[in-house]
């Protein structure tokens, strides 16, 4: 398909909360928080169907989305604020200041050139296809101190007129992690269809988050001043940026409810136990395994048997961490909570016969190991394993999870008909979600280079098919 022209901008809003319901604020950047710094920016794609007119959608659905984000932003007011950076030492902060911050809301209409439904399908598609209903996170501002103020995040709403409707968000992850921001996204779009044509959908309006306890997280062996310096020594004016690579594609692929549960069945008679292994634990492998095999497969390089690949994984800590000696870390807590865990698997066990058991073993193992020991303890060690994975090859991640719902954000035109992690095109990352039809499969999405994304798509699907006899 042709690539997306950038759509005709409307309009654009600066959104803040209510006046005077938010006192100016600072917010310290936590332990977990810090290493965000450096890294490419979250970016979310939601697409709707919607078969009317832009005159209709801005008349009857766009003042109760700005009116409902603007007291979304009344709790969630760290994503209408700044991320402070001072000149060296003074570490960066978080801030709100009433009257003056906002949140960055674009209205802009498609030029016609791009297929609603392309961009939405599940094939493969040049990645560049859409980044023009991505925004662009707006510039720093310098002040004559040199404090550098960064806005934390920018929402462009973009209609396809007669076909639908795509909400793009760009923020920076130092803010808040993807629980926070499935929290906000619930938070907003609830309170949308309640003021709108759904008054009873104030009954599924989320708590509101939490940010007392905030204060209270203490770092347990200055893992943030690591991540400062780290910050320091680089650019610290600008993220991470990444070049749009050659070639590059992005696509969805769905593994159904049968589908796991084969996978599952199979895991659990092959294992020398044969106890039962968890869903997540299953898919991942699963995924992991038929990608590894795909990069060696493309690369031309097998590399030594006793290679050793990893896979980076994230446990939420809230409600597992306690930020005062009997008080865990509330499930609505804003911001970031995440340990990464470091899954380590040799390449002739991952590639073998059984490397779907393998890895998820070692992903059982490892998960289970981070649950029953004191995270805070080893958080010291977190930056070590991550180093380790960075540095080797074909370091993979994976962003999203399931159990976030995104597929649950419905403003009044009916849940998402499609939902797309677009960062990981910045390599390495897999994006998983619950699938879209409510039959509890799951989506994988992923970017490679077209060659690599038709071979993978190959394994994957030969990988089904054993798994299916």
């Amino acid at each position: 398909m042709a690539h997306l022209q950038p759509p005709n901008i409307i309009e654009t809003t600066h959104i803040s909360p209510p006046k005077g319901t938010v006192p100016s604020t600072t917010l310290p950047l936590t332990f977990f928080d810090a290493p965000w710094l450096n890294l490419p920016l979250s970016e979310f794609l939601f697409f709707f169907s919607y078969q009317n007119s832009t005159d209709c959608f801005l008349r009857d659905f766009l003042p109760n989305l700005k009116e409902s984000l603007s007291i979304t932003l009344k709790h969630f007011f760290p994503y209408a604020g700044k991320l402070i950076i001072p000149p060296r030492p003074d570490p960066p902060y978080l801030r709100y200041k009433d009257g003056e911050d906002s949140l960055l809301l674009i209205v802009a209409e498609s030029t016609g050139t791009a297929d609603f439904n392309d961009l939405k399908a599940d094939s493969a598609k040049d990645i560049r296809v859409l980044h023009g209903v991505m925004p662009k996170l707006p510039p720093p501002h310098v002040s004559p101190e040199g404090i550098l103020m960064r806005p934390t995040r920018v929402m462009q709403v973009t209609i396809f007129p007669g076909a639908g409707i795509c909400i793009g968000n760009s923020a920076t992850h130092v803010v808040a992690d993807g629980v926070t921001f499935s929290h906000f996204m619930k938070y907003w779009m609830t309170l949308t269809k309640s003021k709108g044509k759904d008054p009873a959908a104030t009954l599924l309006l989320p708590s509101p988050p939490d940010h007392s306890c905030r204060n209270m997280i203490k770092d347990p062996g200055e893992v943030a001043n690591g991540h400062l310096e780290r910050f320091w020594s680089q650019n610290s004016g600008k993220h991470s940026s990444h070049a749009t690579p050659e070639n590059m594609v992005r696509a969805t692929f769905t593994l159904s409810r049968k589908q796991i549960e084969n996978l599952k069945h199979w895991v659990t008679e092959q294992s020398e136990n044969q106890s039962p292994v968890s869903t997540f634990a299953v898919y991942l492998a699963f995924t992991w395994v038929s990608l590894i095999k795909t990069l060696i497969e493309e690369s031309g390089n097998e590399g030594d048997k006793d290679e050793v690949f990893h896979l980076m994984i994230n446990v939420d800590c809230r409600n597992r961490l306690k930020y005062a000696e009997t008080e865990p870390i509330p499930q609505t807590y804003f911001g970031n909570c995440i340990a990464p865990g470091i899954v380590s698997v040799k390449k002739r066990d991952l590639l073998g016969q059984k490397g779907v058991l393998a890895a998820s073993d070692a992903l059982t193992a490892r998960i289970s190991d981070m649950l029953s020991s004191d995270l805070l303890k080893t958080a010291p060690s977190w930056g070590q394993g991550v180093r380790k994975w960075a540095m080797s090859r074909f370091p993979t991640s994976i962003a999203g999870a399931p159990k976030l719902r995104m597929y649950d954000m419905d403003f009044g035109l009916g849940k998402p008909c499609k939902m797309d992690i677009a960062h990981i095109e910045t390599g390495g990352s897999i994006a998983f979600a619950e699938s879209r039809d409510g039959s509890n499969g799951v989506e994988i999405g992923i970017a490679l280079e077209k060659k690599t994304m038709d071979a993978f798509a190959m394994i994957l699907q030969e990988g089904i098919k054993k798994f299916e006899t």
